[in-house]
């Protein structure tokens, strides 16, 4: 045992012991009155008293810092836990309050260790994360058995696998001609794009509904452009009369693009990103520009266009998007080195195609191998947008009206003209 401690030192330590106790005991307190329990069933349940006892034995043992001490406290603690679970396990499911008193002894023990020095604070920090994870259980339970879908779930399971599991299991390096095939830079990818597509599904369905046409479609367009732009092709043949309100959500959803692109191009080459950001912003304020003027021109306001409910992910589609990817970069490098950049060129419209995505990282990986010059890595971009710009008109004709269509290929050819005037002017500049 540790001599010459201060009063001012027990006090200080056991200070943090206490606040913990206040802050679990006072949760479970008002937790067990807001069930709905009778005034004798609540005094049966361990409130702030109890979790402060709890808490005060576990001070003194962090502070005292003696296993022969800790070890009984921490096994009688538990045994009475235990005793008080087995006598009330009838009227009651769970095991919460007995788990929470374990955790209130070790986290109380934790801030009145005298080492490390940071012991205290991390303490408070966790016993908040616990108080909060404890407050949340009415909004956690009602999310995953009334809001979550099954499908949504087992997409959640699928996604985390995919990020987490899947991507240390492979292996380093660069294998094949031209050494195209990098698995975890082709992972890298997968997760970038799966993680757009996913943030953007969920925050369209718990968003979407409730804020309108703009966040309907600026959600959407995260989740997908090409989809959002088949989506309102095909209303604008369902509903004609609305044609002018679907194409002010097709222009804000296909703006996301473009700030999306800029994303994707800063976390791959900040080189390339410097030089593509000022055609980039250039049409995303074009894109923003013609939604305030639409939004501004009298027509008939129309409501939000939610999303047909899906699957957020998806490892089929994900792995496609892995062997395109993987083609791409092997014609991307096969044509630089072969036929020279004019065939880069090429292979850079058929990945816009694909996903403009597909495109990033070859030019990327060119570019930091002083294979291709940055302006004609740049050119690539742009024309991998114009090639899923033409994707998209093409949709818009096959799904929606001609009027629809139209209007859906002048807001490109602005595009188009706005990106390609920046890039001239940036190039002479």
């Amino acid at each position: 045992m540790e001599t010459g401690i201060s009063l001012s030192m027990a006090v200080e330590s056991l200070a943090g012991a206490v606040l913990i106790g206040l802050l679990i005991g006072g949760q479970r307190e008002a937790a067990h009155r807001d069930a709905g329990h009778t005034e004798t069933r609540v005094v049966t349940m361990p409130g702030l008293r109890d979790f402060l006892i709890i808490a005060l034995a576990g001070g003194v043992c962090g502070f005292l810092g003696t296993a022969w001490l800790t070890a009984p406290v921490l096994i009688s603690i538990t045994a009475l836990l235990a005793l008080f679970h087995f006598e009330d396990r009838l009227q009651r499911r769970g095991i919460t309050t007995e788990l929470t008193g374990v955790t209130t002894f070790a986290l109380s023990y934790l801030a009145a260790s005298p080492s490390p020095s940071f012991a205290e604070p991390v303490a408070i920090a966790v016993t908040l994360l616990v108080v909060v994870f404890l407050e949340a259980k009415q909004h956690i339970e009602k999310l995953l058995r009334e809001t979550i879908s099954t499908t949504e779930f087992n997409a959640t399971l699928a996604f985390v696998g995919v990020v987490v599991v899947i991507y240390p299991l492979l292996p380093a390096g660069a294998y094949g001609p031209y050494a195209f095939f990098e698995p975890r830079q082709i992972w890298k990818f997968v997760i970038l794009i799966s993680s757009l597509s996913y943030v953007g599904y969920f925050l369209e369905k718990f968003l979407g509904e409730e804020t309108g046409l703009f966040y309907t479609s600026v959600l959407g367009g995260l989740a997908s452009t090409t989809a959002a732009t088949l989506l309102f092709a095909r209303e604008s043949k369902e509903r004609p009369q609305d044609t002018f309100g679907l194409w002010r959500a097709f222009v804000i959803a296909n703006t996301v693009q473009f700030p999306r692109t800029l994303v994707i191009v800063i976390l791959v080459s900040p080189e390339l990103a410097r030089a593509c950001v000022w055609p980039l912003t250039a049409m995303l304020m074009c894109g923003v520009l013609l939604a305030e003027i639409l939004r501004r021109w009298p027509h008939k306001l129309i409501d939000a266009v939610p999303m047909a409910a899906g699957n957020p992910f998806r490892i089929g589609p994900a792995l496609r998007f892995g062997v395109m990817f993987a083609a791409v970069v092997f014609l991307s490098k096969w044509a630089a080195d072969k036929l020279g950049t004019g065939a880069f060129y090429w292979t850079s419209l058929l990945g816009g195609l694909v996903d403009v995505s597909t495109v990033i990282a070859p030019a990327a990986d060119l570019l930091s191998k002083h294979t291709l010059p940055l302006a004609a890595a740049e050119i690539a971009v742009l024309l991998a947008l114009a090639a899923n710009a033409v994707q998209k008109i093409l949709v818009a004709i096959a799904a929606g009206t001609r009027e629809f269509a139209w209007r859906v290929t002048a807001v490109f050819a602005l595009w188009a003209a706005v990106g390609a005037g920046t890039w001239f002017i940036c190039a002479k500049v």
